[in-house]
């Protein structure tokens, strides 16, 4: 599938909620930046290890519907020096309390052809006490720049303020891939990820992070790192 196919999947699918009944609702509008001495995703860098620009907006509805783009400085992908992303999807909330989110999202790398890919993705989440907990899927099926496979990725997030300060919070997660990214080292295993920090939600409307990252593959791009993350979201 082309660069320029995806960018239209992911804007039809925009065009979808854009229906007379979602016109009549004013939508809310947040943006965010942020600062990360590494930008790692899924476990791996892709910043090189190097520090990496952030920021995105979203566009959201009382209705549970929303768009949004985030972009990342990145190592460079070709010629590519961003990976700037779309997205749209519904969100809400089913039982007691379990909230789930569901959507579409388009990876794509400016200046840089047969790059981009596309990827479904689902989450539940629940809060009991101070634990706030989320379980997720993401799945890219197979496609031309995938080198004709897909990609499946599972996993874990939580969250628990601590209580000892205000706005401090312990976040950990894991996560297992397999499938195009699945295989970082090409020794024949599936990837596991995971990461263990803190976050602080400070009064000035700045939040601070540091974890510890690590995966079970064995490249220079996907061992152990400590990360640390300056952002303000408005």
């Amino acid at each position: 599938m082309k660069t320029m196919l995806k960018i239209a999947l992911c804007a039809n699918f925009a065009s979808l909620i854009s229906i007379p009944a979602l016109a009549q609702e004013a939508p809310t509008v947040e943006a965010n930046i942020a600062v990360v001495s590494d930008y790692r995703f899924r476990g791996a860098s892709l910043s090189d290890e190097s520090i990496a620009l952030q920021g995105g907006m979203d566009l959201g509805w009382e209705s549970g519907f929303y768009v949004g783009l985030w972009g990342s400085s990145i190592e460079p992908v070709g010629a590519a020096e961003l990976e700037l992303d779309f997205y749209g999807g519904f969100g809400g909330e089913v039982g007691d309390g379990v909230a789930y989110d569901l959507g579409f999202l388009v990876y794509t790398y400016p200046d840089e052809d047969g790059a981009a890919y596309a990827e479904f993705y689902g989450s539940l989440g629940k809060t009991i006490g101070r634990f706030d907990n989320s379980v997720g899927i993401a799945y890219a099926p197979e496609q031309d720049n995938l080198g004709n496979q897909d990609n499946l990725y599972l996993y874990y997030a939580g969250e628990t303020a601590l209580g000892v300060m205000e706005g401090l919070s312990l976040a950990y997660g894991l996560g297992w891939e397999t499938g195009a990214f699945g295989d970082l080292d090409g020794d024949g295993d599936d990837k596991w990820d995971w990461t263990l920090g803190l976050t602080y939600a400070s009064a000035l409307g700045i939040d601070f992070g540091v974890a510890y990252v690590d995966t079970t593959e064995d490249t220079n791009l996907s061992d152990e790192q400590i990360v640390f993350t300056v952002g303000r979201s408005f």
